[in-house]
C-alpha cells in the first residue's frame, strides 16, 4: 500500500487499515480530524494551562485602570478568557469591546487564502475605520497577530483610535521558525507535524508568522518605549503611544 511518496499519509500499511479501519483512507475524514486534534479548544487550554502567567503578564503592561475603553482583537477571546479578565479589571464604569476573528482565521488559512502581504491567512483589518480618534484607552491584539496583512499600516490604525499616553498590547503563541527548529530536532515531533499538516493540506512553514523584530520594526516611531519578550513560544509586544 505504501508508495514511498512526499506524503507521511501514503506510509500506510495494510496492517494499520486492519487496526485502526478503512475510515484511515478516507482523505476528508483525515483533514477533519487532523484539524480538529491542531484547532479544537487549543487555544483555550494553553492560555488558561500553560500560558496564565503571560495572560496576567499582558494585562500588567496594558496597565488597565477602572474605567477604561479597552478594544481587545483576538481569536477564542471568552474561552481564553480575555474579555472577562478585562472586564474585571476595568469594572462596571469601563467598556470592553471584542471583535473575534477565529472563524474568519480558519477559514482563510485553510483554504491557503492570502492578505496584501502574500501571508496565508492575513487580510487587511478595517474594524476600527468607523471609529473616532482616541476612543479607546487601550488595545489588546490577543492571538490574532499573525492575520493582519501590513502591521506598518494596521499598527498606525489601531493607535490612531487610542488616547495618548496608554499602551498597545500584541501577543501569539507562535508558530514560527523557532517553533519548527524546535520540531525538527526530533522525528517524531517532525513526522507528528508533517501528517497534521499533509492532512489538512496547510503546513507550518507555509503559515503566516510576525517575528519579534517584524513587529518592531512595524512600530517603530510610532510608539515610545517598545519591548518585546518571549517565553515557551509565545512572542508578546508592547508600547505607549506618544
Amino acid at each position: 500500500m505504501a508508495n514511498n511518496g512526499d506524503d507521511p499519509w501514503d506510509y500506510l500499511t495494510e496492517r494499520d487499515v486492519a487496526r485502526f479501519g478503512p475510515e484511515i483512507l478516507d482523505k476528508d475524514l483525515r483533514a477533519k480530524w487532523a484539524a480538529a486534534m491542531s484547532l479544537a479548544g487549543s487555544l483555550g487550554y494553553m492560555w488558561r494551562k500553560k500560558a496564565a502567567v503571560v495572560r496576567e503578564m499582558i494585562y500588567d503592561k496594558l496597565e488597565l485602570r477602572a474605567g477604561d475603553k479597552v478594544l481587545i482583537i483576538g481569536e477564542a477571546v471568552d474561552t481564553c478568557g480575555f474579555d472577562t479578565d478585562i472586564e474585571a479589571r476595568v469594572g462596571e464604569a469601563g467598556e470592553v469591546t471584542v471583535i473575534d476573528i477565529i472563524e474568519k482565521a480558519r477559514d482563510m488559512t485553510l483554504a491557503k487564502e492570502r492578505g496584501r502581504s502574500g501571508r496565508i491567512g492575513s487580510w487587511k483589518w478595517d474594524y476600527t475605520n468607523a471609529t473616532a480618534d482616541e476612543y479607546y484607552d487601550c488595545v489588546a491584539v490577543l492571538q490574532s497577530v499573525q492575520h493582519a496583512d501590513d502591521w506598518r499600516e494596521i499598527g498606525a490604525e489601531l493607535l490612531r483610535v487610542m488616547k495618548p499616553g496608554r499602551r498597545i498590547a500584541l501577543t501569539e503563541i507562535c508558530l514560527g521558525e523557532p517553533f519548527q527548529a524546535k520540531i525538527e530536532t526530533d522525528v517524531h515531533f517532525s513526522f507528528i507535524f508533517d501528517r497534521l499538516g499533509a492532512a489538512m493540506g496547510v503546513h507550518l512553514g507555509e503559515l503566516s508568522n510576525y517575528s519579534p523584530q517584524e513587529i518592531l520594526d512595524a512600530f517603530d516611531g510610532l510608539v515610545e518605549e517598545p519591548q518585546t519578550f518571549q517565553w515557551k513560544g509565545i512572542e508578546t509586544f508592547w508600547g505607549r503611544k506618544p
